[in-house]
């Protein structure tokens, strides 16, 4: 029996005066106010995309079949260019990759010399996959923006 009256008496002595008080707001306040940054941060990832810098390198030269011109990498790039998913900037390969290396791109998207040649040697006898290459840098964070 000496026991519950003993924690009964060490509550109410913890209820007096103003530190214990502070200390239970504190325990209470800093979860919400770590979920409410948590929520905010993630509540909506595609909503700034548009403001994330990406390099767009098309390094495409071009190819003939059938006798027309086949410029795929341009026609990609300018769809890109008017999508405005992203914000854009057509850069060259060594701008792009050190753009990407420092952190002012978030990634590039490169288009090398012969994609259209792949891209045409679909109609052939071997054709070939024409490949965009995309580099990130893992340093950069999911959220951004």
């Amino acid at each position: 029996m000496r026991s519950p009256k003993l924690a009964a008496l060490e509550l109410k002595r913890f209820g007096r005066g103003k530190l214990p008080a502070a200390a239970l707001v504190a325990l209470l306040l800093l979860p919400l106010l770590y979920g409410a940054l948590y929520l905010c941060s993630f509540w909506d990832p595609y909503g700034k995309l548009d403001k994330l810098p990406v390099a767009l390198v098309n390094n495409d030269k071009g190819a003939s079949s059938d006798g027309k011109r086949i410029a795929a990498g341009d026609e990609i790039s300018e769809k890109l260019l008017d999508s405005k998913v992203f914000a854009w900037d057509e850069v060259s390969s060594a701008e792009a990759e050190k753009g990407v290396e420092e952190g002012t791109y978030y990634l590039s998207l490169t288009m090398p010399s012969d994609f259209s040649e792949k891209i045409a040697s679909s109609g052939g006898d071997s054709p070939e996959t024409g490949a965009l290459q995309v580099r990130t840098n893992d340093a950069n964070n999911y959220i951004v923006g």
